[in-house]
């Protein structure tokens, strides 16, 4: 590290020499005389160079032969000749065409007023005021077409990020792009948000084709920063914020709790559990297991970075650190991540340049389980009885364990402290580039990059008895080990014509990419009992040797071999084109079908450059449309064949006398006809600006196909003898509409801003082959039955189970619920039980009777990003939301005898209560078939939210007291994230992601880790 920086020391302080025989100062103003700060002054044919200052005022020494080019954003660049002169200064006029955004394209960028692809951008300076520490996390309700749900408000997790939908039933990552260098959206977490110049986000096939076999769920491209022409700059962004769970579920206190479990045994005709407490009792305990779990956590933030520029090149430092604790058990759930950054570009003659971004992330984080019906604090809060006091000091480890609520549930901060388990990684990513330019229209590169994982878990837990079922004999210690290496070379060439009024750039390359990963580990049992309180004794090696286990293993590599060409034409800026192809090939095919063409095809008119166009208020607009397709890959090295494993075993002889054997056999059967799995997609687009170029508004429709859905064939028969092999069985479709409306309006010294985007899809599958004709999903474990499919008709794991309809309010609706002959349907049912509807009308519930009751892909994505500046103030807003999803409630346990209840159960049916809104509660199942606890509608909500994401305002600091202190910027603010949520669901959040991006679980509810509320603040320095 210092040499790192000793480096950079040497390298500014080069970029600094330069003669310097007068000193030249002025003003630059705009063509209103206005000043203007921050616009570049750079000495021509020098690596010197300053800015000016708020009221645009620069002073720099110069030889007195020296030329000066003044340049900014939105402005037509000047080069005045000094000529010996002490005063310049300087009118700038605005440059409209400069205005326009560049968009990236892969292996290249554009003006976005001549894109023919759905192409969006996110704010990241709006990204940069929400203080949760991942960059994915922060995309949400910024970018049309994106949908970003928090898997877990646990420090350290990845959110899931979709990009128009869920396309396939297994794989549905988007590319991650940085800095050129292809890598999974899980290194977005490696990123600093202080260290991002932009993001865009690629999405119909046209900008997504030339990256083939791994662009089928879109591509996320994310450019770190660099040097800027001038002086040396020194930045600082820290921020510090408090945080909290922003809700939690409100659950019965002891007198409620005893009351309900008295009525639940009461219904059932059962006796109470031996000296469990009669109404009336007053408990001597009562406690709010919620509230004690839960605590406050921290998180903060700090950012140092470095940069300079000149015309020979550029130089960006950053070194990050952030830190977060968990709103449980924070000293067992953390992440902490140090980034240390270096992006760097030298032109070494002419015509020649040399680059190279590099970061280096270390991170070390701990975590409490969770998101699991049983096994995790959480879901013990849920259950467990206030009845029972946290501490014991008769009991082991000194926690209370309640003598009703038991079966896999213990008290929730005795598996906090059995559970010890902490991960450490380091990874190494960068690439370095060499770009040759030996005529002004071609440019040739060369681009090597790297991405080196290496982590380490640590994990104990002592022997313990907590109850009769939890018990764990020995002490466990384990230490484990993964690492993956993945390297990436590309070599492009990039050809740019203008002949007359026809634009050409066409870009012709191949990329190869490997990856291989290997993991190790040890475990031993029986350590020193001095172990529970001394983690220093918390190794393998001090166990006995009996006790001790090693395994380790490593992958194939897996290979990608791909070669690309794109052209983007337009004429006049007016008619523009866009023709692309990707051939890829992968080595997780056989030979025949290893090898596969990406192509697309797009097209624009501008009709707004045309003569005839006079449109009233309409300032630019442009028609798109494109078609292309892209694939997917991911079914692992070796699939279409059958692999040999070992350590199998078989038994020989007779019953009275077997001999068990090891050996080796065929782990899967083989498909050398497996193929890639191929997504087709049309979009078509608008793209205005309205009212002076205040209003910009795009709207786009897509429909996307994808077909031959990689998926191990369930209909194989027993008798082939053999796991199942991976096929193309499936068709899933998407369709939707985006748009985006931004405003803009300047009152005075009042700027307002104003930024709204939404999206809708539809999902559905079209076509599952096999005996069935579906295909399960998620298992709930507690009822043991699949609550989601993947079946043709119906939205990708939609939702089974009994539809309900109401409640029996008395005997007369159970002898009224009955079929076409006057049999009875839930001839069990009693008034207070859940009435459900014969689906298939074949006169009795059974089931036969599931049917869908929800999905969870929302109908409708948005988000609002509100802006105000006033003098040294600014404010901004953040909301985002969606509709038109369900979650499924799979975290209550009624099943477990005396299980605790959420307060919306007191508003059940009772004899006292009939048009309570919940069920009876009763001990024991009085319908085997369909009872209160089946899987059913009842614990399906519906998912809606409207959240505000982030709330800062800020206040920067006038220029009298930053020339005082030597800055250039001082702002300092208070924000919130999480502010306010309006939701009907009743459980932990309405965020459900998907963890691991298992889409079969999407949706359903196993006890979240809340999202955070944050309080706090932060400040930002220039010098």
């Amino acid at each position: 590290m210092k040499h790192i920086f000793t480096l950079v020391f040497i390298i500014f302080y080069s970029f600094n020499l330069s003669a310097q025989d007068i000193v030249v100062s002025g003003t630059v103003t705009d063509e209103n005389g206005e000043p203007l700060p921050g616009v570049n002054i750079m000495i021509v044919n020098s690596s010197s160079g300053t800015t000016t200052d708020f009221e645009g005022n620069y002073k720099l020494s110069v030889d007195e032969n020296a030329k000066l080019r003044f340049s900014f954003i939105g402005y037509s660049t000047i080069t005045e000749n000094v000529n010996g002169r002490s005063t310049i200064n300087i009118k700038m006029e605005s440059d409209f065409e400069s205005l326009s955004e560049v968009v990236v394209v892969g292996y290249g960028s554009q003006k976005k007023s001549v894109a023919s692809a759905a192409i969006s951008s996110a704010d990241v300076e709006a990204m940069e005021k929400i203080s949760v520490p991942n960059v994915g996390r922060s995309l949400q309700g910024l970018v049309n077409g994106v949908s970003v749900s928090g898997v877990s408000g646990q420090p350290g997790s990845n959110p899931t990020i979709l990009i128009r939908g869920v396309g396939s039933n297994s794989n549905n990552r988007p590319l991650v792009v940085i800095d050129g260098l292809q890598t999974q959206v899980e290194n977005l977490n490696a990123l600093s948000p202080s260290d991002i110049e932009s993001i865009q986000v690629l999405k119909d096939a046209a900008s997504t084709a030339i990256y083939g076999t791994r662009g089928a769920n879109g591509v996320i491209v994310v450019k770190t920063k660099s040097g800027k022409p001038g002086k040396i700059e020194l930045n600082y962004n820290g921020s510090y914020f408090i945080q909290s769970a922003w809700e939690t579920p409100q659950m019965l206190n002891a007198e409620q709790y005893i009351d309900i479990i008295n009525e639940k045994y009461e219904n059932g005709g059962t006796p109470l559990p031996a000296g469990f407490p009669e109404r009336g009792t007053t408990p001597a305990f009562d406690t709010d297991w919620m509230d004690r779990i839960f605590t406050d956590g921290s998180i903060q933030n700090h950012n140092l970075s470095v940069s300079k520029g000149s015309e020979n090149g550029h130089l960006f430092a950053s070194m990050t650190y952030t830190g977060q604790d968990g709103i449980i058990a924070p000293e067992k759930s953390y992440f902490d991540r140090f980034t240390v950054r270096l992006n760097s570009e030298s032109n070494i003659t002419d015509y020649l340049t040399f680059g190279q971004n590099l970061s280096i992330t270390a991170t070390s984080n701990s975590s409490i389980p969770e998101n699991n019906e049983f096994g995790t604090p959480i879901a013990d809060a849920i259950v467990y009885d206030p009845i029972t006091p946290v501490f014991d000091n008769n009991a082991q480890f000194g926690f209370a364990q309640s003598p009703y609520v038991q079966k896999e549930y213990v008290n929730p901060f005795s598996r906090i402290f059995i559970n010890n388990s902490e991960s450490n990684s380091e990874q190494i990513f960068g690439n370095a580039y060499l770009q040759l330019k030996p005529v002004s229209w071609l440019k040739l590169r060369t681009d090597l990059g790297v991405n080196r994982f290496n982590q380490t878990t640590d994990n104990y837990s002592p022997a313990y008895q907590l109850t009769p079922a939890f018990v764990n004999q020995n002490s466990v210690v384990g230490t484990q080990s993964y690492s993956n290496f993945r390297w990436q070379w590309e070599n492009y060439a990039t050809v740019t014509q203008d002949f007359g009024l026809h634009n050409i750039e066409a870009v012709l390359g191949s990329t190869a990419i490997r990856f291989t990963e290997k993991f190790f580990g040890a475990s031993g049992q029986n350590l020193p009992v001095e172990a529970l309180t001394n983690e220093s004794l918390r190794y393998v090696d001090l166990t006995p040797d009996s006790s001790r286990r090693s395994y380790g293993g490593a992958s194939a590599p897996r290979i990608n071999s791909s070669i690309f060409f794109r052209t983007l034409y337009n004429y006049d800026q007016k008619y523009l084109a866009t023709v692309s192809f990707r051939r890829d090939g992968s080595s997780n095919f056989g030979s025949e079908y290893r090898f596969v063409i990406f192509p697309s095809f797009s097209a624009g008119w501008v009709a707004s450059e045309e003569n005839f166009f006079n449109v009233p208020y309409v300032d630019f607009a442009k028609l798109r449309a494109s078609w292309g397709s892209n694939g997917n890959d991911n079914i692992g090295a070796f699939n279409y064949t059958s692999l040999v494993t070992f350590n199998s075993t078989y038994q020989f002889g007779d019953a009275s006398n077997q001999n068990i054997y090891y050996g080796a056999v065929p782990s899967n059967l083989s498909n050398p006809f497996v193929r890639w799995e191929e997504s087709k997609q049309l979009d078509i687009g608008l793209e205005t600006k309205l009212f002076g170029n205040q209003v910009s508004f795009e709207l786009d429709y897509y429909r996307k196909v994808t077909d031959g859905l990689l998926i191990v064939n369930g209909a194989t028969p027993i008798i082939a003898g053999n796991n199942p092999a991976f096929t193309n069985v499936g068709r899933i479709e998407n369709s939707g509409f985006e748009f985006k409306i931004d405003y803009f309006k300047q009152l005075g010294e009042l700027e307002l801003g104003v930024t709204l985007n939404g999206s809708t899809l539809n999902n559905e599958v079209t076509e599952v082959d096999g005996n069935e004709g579906f295909l399960n999903g998620y298992n709930w474990p507690v009822r043991n039955a699949f609550i989601s499919r993947m079946e043709v008709g119906q939205p990708l794991f939609y939702f089974r189970g009994y539809q309900a309809d109401g409640i029996f309010r008395d005997e007369a609706e159970v002898f009224g619920h009955i079929n076409s002959e006057g049999d009875l349907l839930q001839p069990n049912a009693e008034p207070g039980d859940l009435r459900y509807v014969d689906v298939n009308n074949d006169g009795e519930i059974n089931l036969d009777d599931w049917t869908n009751i929800g999905k969870p892909w929302a109908d409708f994505t948005f988000g609002l990003n509100l802006t105000a500046n006033y003098k040294a103030f600014d404010m901004n807003m953040l909301i985002a939301g969606q509709t038109g999803n369900q979650i499924y409630r799979t975290f209550e346990r009624q099943d477990v005898p005396n299980n605790n209840y959420t307060s919306e159960w007191l508003d059940r049916w009772s004899e006292s209560n009939p048009n309570g809104s919940y069920p009876r509660v009763v001990s024991g199942a009085v319908d085997p078939v369909a009872n209160n606890n089946s899987p059913s509608s009842f614990y399906v909500e519906d998912g809606d939210f409207v959240r505000i994401k982030n709330m800062q305002l800020g206040y920067s600091l006038p220029t009298s007291l930053l020339e005082k202190a030597g800055l250039t910027k001082a702002r300092v603010y208070i924000s919130v994230d999480n502010l306010l949520t309006l939701t009907g669901y009743s459980g932990f959040d309405p965020e459900i992601g998907v963890t691991g991006y298992n889409v079969s679980a999407a949706g359903i509810d196993r006890g979240y880790y809340p999202q955070t509320r944050n309080f706090g603040g932060g400040i930002q320095l220039s010098f």
